[in-house]
This record gives C-alpha cells, sequence and structure tokens, in this order.
C-alpha cells in the first residue's frame, strides 16, 4: 500500500470537508483494518491503530458496517450522539460526524474511506458528499 497515494487522497478530502482526520481501514477476516490516516494532535495514528486493534470492529457486529457493505452506499453522519447509526467505535474515538464512504472493487466493498469531525459536529453538505465520493472512486484503483 503507497501511503502517499492515500496521502493524496486525503488531502484532497480535507480541502473538500475542512476536516483533518481522514483514514482508510481494509475489510479483512470480517472486520476493519486500520491501513492509514492523516496524522492530527485529536487522533494520531499509532492512538487510532492501537485502539482498532485493542477494540477490533467486526462488520457482523455494527450496523452501519452492515449497512455500508450491503448497499455500497457511503454513509453521512452529522451528529454521532444523535444518531442510531453510530457505532461504539465512533465514541470510543470521540467522533461527532463521519462521512463513510465504500471502496469498492469487483463489486465488492473491500475497504472504507472515514472523514470525521472530532470534538465538534460537521454537517457534511450534499455538495462535499459527491466531491468526496467522486475522489475515492477516482483512486480505488490506486488503494
Amino acid at each position: 500500500m503507497a501511503y502517499d497515494i492515500l496521502d493524496e487522497l486525503f488531502e484532497k478530502i480535507s480541502k473538500v470537508t475542512s476536516l483533518k482526520d481522514v483514514a482508510y481501514h481494509q475489510i479483512r477476516e470480517g472486520k476493519l483494518n486500520p491501513i492509514h490516516k492523516t496524522s492530527t494532535d485529536t487522533l494520531g495514528i499509532d492512538k487510532w491503530k492501537s485502539g482498532h486493534y485493542g477494540n477490533p470492529v467486526y462488520i457482523k457486529d455494527t450496523f452501519v458496517l452492515q449497512e455500508i457493505v450491503r448497499t455500497k452506499a457511503y454513509v453521512a453522519i452529522s451528529d454521532t450522539k444523535n444518531d442510531t447509526r453510530s457505532s461504539e467505535a465512533f465514541f470510543f474515538f470521540g467522533v461527532d460526524s463521519n462521512l463513510i464512504i465504500p471502496v469498492i472493487k469487483n463489486d465488492e466493498v473491500e475497504g472504507i474511506v472515514c472523514t470525521v469531525s472530532i470534538n465538534e459536529v460537521h454537517n457534511f453538505t450534499q455538495e462535499e458528499i459527491d466531491e468526496c465520493v467522486k475522489l475515492v472512486n477516482d483512486y480505488k484503483d490506486k488503494l
């Protein structure tokens, strides 16, 4: 996995949304595997990875991920505290808003790109969502 390609994608997504925490997870063996994210003061790479390894996120136990894998469509949650689709993992990492975009290859969801706001609610606009989905689709063959 070329981290420079992910960094390029993350930078473009950050410009669209003004959010700095962007991450890529692969789906392997029925769970999320943290691959790479932006390094920020709110959630550093090491803390993010160790959090995932210590508290694995299984697709079968997470409604929002089941929905994404089944529908192959993005999910935008602007206020995790007031949205029933929110996962316990969101709260573990302090996520207030989350745009989750599937990476689809050969008609299968192979991973997800998450763009999150921590300690502040971010209302994703349809324009932001559409542009981020386009970016992920443009980069999916490089991931």
